[in-house]
């Protein structure tokens, strides 16, 4: 779209004020044109938050604990104070027991998780599904922790026998992440499943995350139920805040219990506030959108955004299975394989390949009309 001399930045500076704002422009158009057919991935692009553009203009930094002032000030702790209590009280958990703040994303929530079980059990092994986030092998090399990449089954659910088995195996204490909505297929690890497996393969120490970045409130609000959090046996719990809920910037919430916060925390360190996260400097911005975000919506529409998702993944299912495209599901979830089209489809969709299939994720932005024009697409172009 630009050339490398367009976007060049001049050694001494140049005074284009009106030519820079029409390329921008461009840009963002060009983007909102191609953001039109996002059916692929997980992130939901069903906002506005036009009235926080005047915080564009500040410098806001939330260094330190969410739970404190630091000497800087200028911050956005109380919104994320008041983010963070939504989730955990979403997550089952008790606001006297279990610390939360935002993190950049899924990554960075994973491996904060990941450290603060790390140091409870500094022998610990990461176990975690094959189809897990990439995330984790990587945290495991940035920990230098042993990491155990586990048996699926058909549905792209840790296999728990073969979970057994391992922990078993090593007979040390086990660090697991529990996947709550697979990136390729939407699966949900079985979390009190994994606590028997663990228990059975004679493991007491254990440790549970619940990377539920991208399924928490589909686990929550789904028809039926399913376990996701602390009362079903999690010790951590992540959730994306640009999945459901919907952002222009990457963030996720993570959730530990307060005694193992207390176990990394370094008081008064980071600009006379404690030190108890792994950004240090934290965006400051992701707290208010989330925040108005979540004001909007509350508990109920974010329950209501999930049952809408859901109605079209089965109107979804049905009309490519009337164009006899072989749709599967994992059930109750938003994730839909069928097969693949050729590649100008897959990339003016922006669909993701699992294993030679396309891949469809519904958010809320994607409607039963997006659905009914990218099936009028593929059969199109079949025949």
């Amino acid at each position: 779209m630009f050339s490398p001399e367009e976007l060049r930045i001049p050694v001494h500076g140049d005074v284009r004020r009106d030519a820079d704002v029409e390329l921008l422009q461009r840009f963002a158009a060009s983007v909102q044109e191609r953001s039109r057919r996002m059916a692929g991935f997980p992130v939901n692009l069903e906002f506005d938050y036009g009235p926080l553009a005047p915080f564009l203009s500040m410098h806001l930094n939330n260094a330190g604990s969410p739970e404190q002032e630091s000497e800087y000030g200028l911050d956005t702790k109380p919104f994320e104070q008041a983010v963070t209590a939504f989730f955990v009280e979403l997550s089952g958990g008790s606001p006297d027991t279990v610390f939360g703040h935002l993190a950049h994303g899924g990554t960075e929530a994973n491996l904060f998780a990941v450290y603060v079980a790390r140091e409870r059990y500094p022998d610990g092994v990461l176990f975690a599904s094959r189809e897990a986030h990439y995330s984790v092998p990587k945290i495991a090399k940035l920990l230098r922790m042993p990491h155990v990449a586990v048996d699926v089954d058909e549905h792209g659910v840790m296999d728990l026998d073969a979970l057994g088995r391992e922990i078993g195996g090593r007979g040390e204490p086990a660090i697991v992440v529990a996947t709550v909505g697979t990136t390729g297929r939407g699966a949900v690890d079985d979390i009190p499943g994994i606590r028997r497996a663990a228990s059975d393969a004679g493991v007491d120490e254990v440790f549970v995350h619940s990377d539920a970045a991208f399924g928490g409130p589909l686990a929550e609000f789904g028809q039926p139920r399913r376990p996701w959090s602390f009362p079903d046996g999690a010790d951590s719990v992540s959730i994306s805040g640009h999945k459901i809920i919907g952002s222009p910037l990457p963030s996720s919430v993570i959730l530990v219990r307060e005694v193992d916060a207390d176990a990394i925390r370094r008081p008064g360190v980071a600009v006379g506030s404690d030190d108890d996260t792994i950004g240090g400097s934290r965006d400051a911005l992701s707290p208010l959108l989330l925040w108005y975000a979540l004001r909007e919506l509350g508990r109920d529409g974010l329950a209501g955004r999930v049952r809408r998702c859901l109605e079209v993944t089965g109107h979804a299912v049905r009309r490519l299975a009337e164009a006899g495209l072989n749709p599967t599901r994992f059930p109750g979830g938003n994730v839909v394989l069928f097969d693949r089209p050729g590649d100008e489809v897959m990339s003016a969709w922006h669909l993701l390949d699992v294993d030679g299939r396309a891949h469809l994720s519904v958010m809320p932005h994607v409607t039963t009309d997006l659905v009914d024009q990218l099936c009028a697409e593929v059969t199109g172009r079949r025949t």
